[in-house]
């Protein structure tokens, strides 16, 4: 599957300034990307800017403890699958069951070896990457999905909004797809999804983000990619695609398709993430309607 190679982003929050720092170090220094915190009142909001891939959250804090924490992250359903590992100086066995009652992965009494923190956390995020690789493909074509789009648009997003980086997103479609399955059959249909997702995997670089959206819509999220640069690599596909005859079954004289396509890029005028699909979406219909 054609998609970026990002560093896995951890959360520490904790209220001890010097602990934040030392794991700071220990995380960085093993290629991951460390945010921190010390203040657990506001955890979601938080939790929302970062976006992280796992969070270590201290038991004992003052205003807010990380059962607490832990309790409003899995009222949210955009936080209650991130793996949590709890920190804490207690050895109790009652402790260790409420965390693990509230859905915790793991669960660490400091001080901690920094070996064997960072084996745990590599156990737990290998095994996350291995279920959301289930649950976030594709079977047909083998790309991305819906859900994998829906939570890598909202991090390209507030990346680029928070760094004032540039990147495209386009939105295609097969068109007259419906015409395909009513006239070729349902598994012709099929058979030029899985040759368009080959075409467009190759053809798109390798740091682009190519996803199945559903039926035969396909997304792909362009990093560091202006406009023009966007238009002229969904040009190229589309040549690519239009000059084709792919033989179904040995039909003769074969089948052929084209495709449309509609882009957004960011710009700062864009509030969230809906605004840039929707335009997107809007010149994907404008471009159909020129056909």
């Amino acid at each position: 599957m054609a998609g970026t190679k990002q560093k896995k982003r951890i959360l520490v929050v904790d209220d001890e300034k010097n602990f934040l720092e030392v794991t700071n170090t220990v995380l960085s220094s093993a290629g991951y990307e460390t945010h921190a915190t010390s203040d657990a009142t506001n955890i979601l909001k938080v939790v929302r800017k970062v976006m992280p891939d796992l969070i270590i959250l201290d038991v004992i804090m003052p205003k807010v403890d990380g059962f607490l924490v832990k309790t409003e992250l899995n009222k949210n359903p955009a936080t209650a699958g991130i793996p949590v590992i709890f920190l804490t100086v207690k050895h109790e066995i009652p402790e260790r069951v409420k965390g693990f009652n509230l859905g915790a992965d793991d669960y660490i009494v400091k001080p901690f070896n920094a070996e064997e923190l960072l084996a745990r956390i590599d156990a737990i995020l290998n095994k996350k990457s291995f279920y959301e690789k289930l649950s976030m493909t594709d079977a047909l074509t083998d790309l991305y999905n819906i859900r994998f789009f829906k939570r890598q648009f909202t991090l390209f997003f507030n990346t680029a909004k928070r760094y004032k980086k540039v990147f495209s997103l386009a939105i295609m479609d097969i068109d007259d797809f419906k015409n395909i399955n009513d006239t070729q059959g349902h598994a012709a249909g099929d058979f030029i999804l899985i040759k368009f997702a080959s075409i467009a995997r190759q053809t798109l670089r390798e740091s682009d983000v190519l996803m199945r959206y559903g039926g035969d819509e396909f997304i792909v999220i362009m990093p560091e990619t202006n406009n023009k640069q966007a238009a002229g690599a969904i040009t190229r596909l589309k040549n690519i695609i239009k000059n084709k005859m792919f033989m179904f079954h040995d039909t003769e004289p074969g089948l052929t398709f084209s495709i449309s396509a509609g882009i957004a890029t960011y710009n700062s005028n864009l509030t969230n993430e809906s605004q840039m699909f929707n335009l997107a979406d809007q010149r994907l219909y404008e471009d159909k309607m020129k056909k």
